[in-house]
């Protein structure tokens, strides 16, 4: 089942994707985040969760592969 993440401040709210209730919600303040696939609504903020870290996590990771690199082509030139 597809669910809509919405948010209103700090608050994040998942529904199911139905265009009519998410008119409702947007009309009363919330703005639209992402369609998420899962179970229940618990488990779309999860996923929603999963998918920021993921997304997050591997620039991190390039970036911290990259540093040593950096670090022996600089003392290689000095």
């Amino acid at each position: 089942m597809d669910f809509y993440i919405l948010k209103k401040q700090q608050e994040l709210v998942a529904i199911p994707a139905n265009e009519n209730n998410c008119k409702q919600y947007l009309d009363s303040g919330y703005f639209y985040i992402d369609k998420v696939a899962a179970c229940n609504e618990v488990n779309a903020l999860k996923v929603l969760q999963t998918k920021q870290t993921k997304t997050l996590k591997y620039p991190l990771i390039m970036a911290l592969l990259a540093l040593p690199i950096i670090f022996v082509g600089w003392y290689s030139l000095t």
